[in-house]
């Protein structure tokens, strides 16, 4: 019998596969731009968010520049190894999930949220504000806040499930991703607000809002993921 040997490799690693070969056939010389999000997804049969994330593996490993705005543009070759990040998790997937359990999250954090958490919230936003200001943004401000809520959310198995998710968020392929949105100011204003409405409304107490405000929030971020380029 003749059978083909079936890959678990995620979708968007093996596009990334694919566009590597392509680049070291000479499809595209050093410097050049790679085609559109939009030629490729038609080319692949795959839809544009999971070329996207192609594209942000191939630049983690040095074979591509993103250009927000702009393209994918082929560097010069060096002596980086390129090798793809095979165990990054895909970023719109970690997305989907935080948008289901976030949620709850804050609403429960609303009800149980301790003094202690309250101040740490209160100490995490100063330091957003002031790292916008700036025109910046860090990862592990935003880190603290979410898990904050979690760890006031009361329930274990909740906290340890973001907590985990969180951690896949390390990845290499998840934190350039987001670096790019971060990139934006626009989008780093937009989140810091969402983050201020959000505290607000758990400070409160009130569950509702607080349900509301993340669920808007973790929208507008994986809008910006799947549009913020164009």
């Amino acid at each position: 019998m003749k059978l083909q040997a079936v890959s678990n490799r995620k979708l968007y690693i093996q596009i990334a596969d694919q566009i590597r070969d392509q680049i070291h056939k000479g499809a595209v010389e050093p410097g050049g731009q790679l085609p559109s999000e939009r030629d490729l997804a038609l080319s692949l049969g795959v839809s544009r968010p999971t070329v996207r994330e192609a594209l942000i593996a191939l630049e983690v490993a040095g074979l591509v520049e993103v250009r927000v705005g702009v393209g994918a543009f082929v560097r010069k070759r060096d002596t980086a190894d390129e090798t793809l990040p095979e165990q990054s998790a895909s970023p719109l997937e970690i997305m989907a999930v935080r948008r289901l359990l976030e949620p709850e999250a804050a609403a429960l954090a609303s009800q149980h949220i301790s003094p202690e958490g309250t101040a740490r919230l209160a100490e995490t936003i100063r330091k957003m504000r002031a790292e916008t200001t700036r025109g910046q943004w860090s990862s592990e401000s935003d880190r603290i806040l979410h898990m904050t809520l979690a760890d006031a959310s009361g329930n274990a198995v909740l906290r340890e499930m973001l907590d985990g998710l969180w951690n896949s968020r390390r990845g290499e392929v998840d934190t350039r991703f987001h670096q790019h949105l971060a990139d934006i100011g626009e989008v780093r204003s937009h989140i810091l607000g969402d983050h201020e409405a959000i505290i607000a409304a758990v400070v409160s107490g009130n569950a509702e809002a607080a349900r509301k405000a993340m669920a808007q929030h973790l929208e507008f971020v994986a809008d910006a993921m799947l549009e913020a380029w164009e």
